[in-house]
């Protein structure tokens, strides 16, 4: 679903439902939230933060696809995750200490999202304590990704590892293409493409 064009589109419709899974929030609380977003359309290949860049602010997905992307010192681009429609994206290690960012949060395909500044965020942890919950609760899903992808990379098998992310990426598998589902997974694309024929493969 696109917001271009089509006056029904609000970060009501679009960002409150992803906040409200985290906590309540309060009307007036909503309200001045709201009035804080800015609305943005990226093309494939623009970024809501680049690598090396400081970080300041998150993007709540509307429509299209967005990828964590690092770069290694030898051009190695490696991907760290995906955002489709629903998700919360940003780099968060330098949103929250202020340094130069270790990865790029990219569109892959024509993107609109509602943007919030870091530094509005911040501000709200004094105004109500539902926002301390709120940023409570971004913290530890975040934590929660990251080990249990630290923990696939080191336990499981590169079969485990694909069965997993068809099940979490069911929706997205479609639009992704093969060489970043490889990289996510720690793969060479000759070895994804193996592991996609013996899922298909019919049982005897």
């Amino acid at each position: 679903m696109s917001c271009t064009g089509d006056k029904k589109c609000s970060a009501a419709v679009h960002v409150l439902p992803v906040l409200e899974r985290l906590t309540p929030l309060p009307k007036p609380e909503w309200a001045y939230f709201e009035r804080r977003l800015r609305f943005e359309a990226l093309a494939p290949k623009q970024t809501l933060t680049r690598s090396g860049e400081v970080a300041d602010r998150l993007g709540f997905v509307v429509s299209g696809l967005m990828r964590k992307l690092h770069v290694t010192e030898r051009g190695k681009r490696v991907v760290r995750g995906f955002g489709g429609p629903g998700s919360v994206v940003g780099a968060y290690a330098s949103l929250l200490t202020g340094e130069p960012s270790h990865l790029s949060v990219e569109a892959l395909e024509p993107s609109e999202l509602f943007v919030l500044p870091w530094s509005e965020m911040e501000a709200l942890y004094g105004r109500h304590v539902c926002w301390q919950i709120l940023g409570r609760r971004m913290a530890e899903l975040n934590l929660i990704e990251r080990e249990q992808r630290a923990h696939e990379l080191l336990t499981a098998s590169a079969t485990q590892r694909y069965a997993r992310f068809c099940d979490t990426h069911r929706s997205l598998l479609p639009r992704l293409r093969a060489y970043d589902i490889a990289s996510y997974l720690g793969i060479t694309a000759v070895s994804l493409s193996r592991l996609r024929a013996r899922r298909t493969r019919p049982s005897r």
